[in-house]
């Protein structure tokens, strides 16, 4: 039977309604029975709930309780009707790493949290629990939104996928698992110009979360052995071979979305199941959120988007380059030049080689043996290649301060095509070594035109990264000799090679990036945004450079140190 609740305590903030109307008191509706669907009925029969999916036109809004997710919806509503929710002291608008995280810890802070996210998927699907899985679902839009970059001149002219992860989780639900939160140093390099201390940070991130090796092989074995290198210091984990580092338990992808849900307070955290459209201000002051059939009002507001949605949101609130936001149609609010600007990746080449002694997942995900590799896995065994991704080890190379990351990547594929069916392994016994620099200079931009957002990620375009590149390409030569194996032929140049060859490493940082002042950056040291009250920025485009060969830690270390200012923790 259908109940009243009373008004939130405070009269405005916190309630969701239709664009362009006043906030009113609503009526809930009562939750829908998850085996039946029907409203206010309660079947005997169990159903696991998965996904919090909505129908289209509505509007759906969840505390995060139990064994996430667990209880029905919280309310239910067309969008020709007002939906009331408890006064919200934080909307963050991105449910991917760093948006999570900063739930979990203001829902331990004891704020009143709404958390945006646009995908359906709760990040609990089998093929992103199982960490080599999520190469069959890379290009299925229920997780993964993906677009192409604009034709990059320095790249051959291509056009190159640019794919980023949707649902709870975002991108390291889908990504290759992969935990290096990168050296001391190279924080303390970037970071104590603006006054910011990450080492205790590190610490906890270093200490608190499952980080086990992957899987390895024979194969692997012969990599680790012809990459070693001296190293002045002992110590320097970082520059050591290793296998890789993951966040897996027991084989099982666990990382931070498995900590919210396991420490987060649920009865603090709502979800909206829509896309964000707009920041609302008053004057130079964020006041509200509009999405697709509503909109909210928060004393806060965090952009968790990442680098393409954070800058893409702040544009279509009238926050950018004012030129540039008027031939998109957009009235600007603040002339802010800098929003996308500095986009940065690691550009990944691979070069491929014959293994004729050993197989690799070319052969091992085929009939009998693929089927050998999911009962080792099931059984828990240690050397099953459904426990990593697709790589098992790697190594980064000192290189007179242009470092740069060499990785054994066990198949081979086309990686110009990105289907419906995920990454399509070739069936030659080949496997390949994939390399980048590991501290990119060349930099891109997200702009906006009258037909979207438009991703630039500038490839190549500083000669520093076309030299690094060509000292990684000779140096993982030497490495497929020393493993007594030989690259296949490749027609062309060396750098033609690369230029026709390089790919996004997905690691996009620096689009909203950390500064001083307006001038340079987009947020400043607290993660505020530059000219603007209410609002700030904190997922991976403040990073105002790559901090390690992998962008995930490193974006929960921003989280981390967003909540610490705050005193979250």
């Amino acid at each position: 039977m259908a109940t009243r609740r009373s008004a939130p305590t405070k009269p405005t903030a916190g309630r969701i309604a239709k664009p362009n109307t006043a906030l009113s008191m609503a009526h809930i509706m009562p939750a829908r029975c998850r085996p039946c669907g029907t409203p206010g009925h309660s079947c005997p029969r169990r159903r696991i709930f998965t996904p919090l999916a909505s129908r289209p036109g509505w509007i759906l809004t969840r505390p995060l309780t139990g064994p996430w997710p667990k209880r029905s919806m919280i309310g239910c509503k067309t969008k020709d009707t007002n939906l009331s929710v408890p006064p919200v002291d934080i909307a963050i608008i991105g449910a991917g790493a760093a948006g999570l995280e900063l739930a979990r810890l203001a829902s331990r802070a004891n704020l009143r949290v709404v958390l945006f996210e646009q995908g359906l998927s709760n990040g609990r699907h089998l093929f992103q629990r199982i960490p080599l899985m999520v190469g069959k679902i890379i290009g299925n839009r229920k997780f993964v939104d993906s677009r192409q970059s604009v034709a990059q001149s320095a790249a051959a002219g291509r056009a190159l996928p640019m794919l980023s992860g949707r649902g709870l989780g975002g991108s390291s639900r889908v990504n290759g698992n992969v935990a290096y939160a990168g050296p001391g140093w190279r924080y303390r390099q970037i970071f104590a110009p603006l006054g910011l201390d990450f080492d205790p940070i590190l610490t906890q991130i270093n200490h608190g979360a499952p980080r086990v090796a992957s899987w390895s092989d024979a194969l692997s074995q012969h990599f680790l052995q012809a990459s070693q290198q001296p190293i002045a210091d002992p110590d320097d984990a970082f520059h050591s071979a290793s296998v890789l580092h993951v966040n897996t338990r027991r084989g099982w992808r666990h990382n931070h979305l498995e900590n919210c849900r396991q420490t987060a307070k649920h009865e603090n955290i709502y979800i909206i199941r829509r896309p964000a459209r707009k920041i609302t201000f008053e004057g130079h002051r964020a006041i509200g959120v509009q999405f697709e059939g509503g909109a909210i009002l928060a004393d806060k507001i965090v952009l968790a988007a990442g680098a393409i949605g954070s800058p893409d949101l702040l544009m279509h609130s009238g926050v950018g380059d004012a030129g540039m936001l008027e031939c998109a149609g957009i009235d600007p609010l603040l002339d802010q030049p800098q929003v996308g600007q500095h986009l940065k990746d690691h550009a990944n080449l691979r070069l491929a080689f014959s293994c004729p002694q050993y197989d690799t997942l070319n052969q091992k995900t085929r009939g009998v043996k693929a089927l050998w590799e999911g009962v080792k896995f099931l059984l828990g065994r240690e050397n099953s290649i459904l426990r990593g991704p697709g790589a098992s080890a790697g190594v980064n190379f000192v290189n007179d301060g242009n470092d740069f990351r060499i990785q054994l990547v066990h198949f081979t594929q086309d990686r110009s095509v990105v289907g419906a069916k995920g990454i399509v392994f070739e069936r030659s016994q080949k496997a390949s070594l994939g390399m980048y620099p590991l501290w990119p200079k060349s930099e891109g931009a997200v702009g906006l035109t009258p037909d979207g957002v438009q991703i630039n990620p500038g490839f190549l375009t500083d000669p520093t990264d076309v030299q690094t590149t060509l000292d990684a390409m000779q140096t993982a030569r030497a490495l497929i000799e020393q493993m007594g194996f030989a690259a296949d032929p490749v027609e062309g140049s060396d750098e033609a090679i690369i230029r026709q060859g390089v790919y996004s490493g997905y690691h996009l940082i620096g689009s909203n990036r950390m500064s001083p002042d307006a001038q340079s950056g987009v947020v400043a040291a607290d993660f505020a945004v530059h000219g603007l009250e209410g609002l700030s920025v904190c997922d991976a485009s403040v990073l105002p450079d790559h901090l390690s060969s992998h962008s995930y830690l490193p974006t929960i270390a921003m989280a981390r140190m967003f909540g610490q200012q705050r005193g979250w923790l």
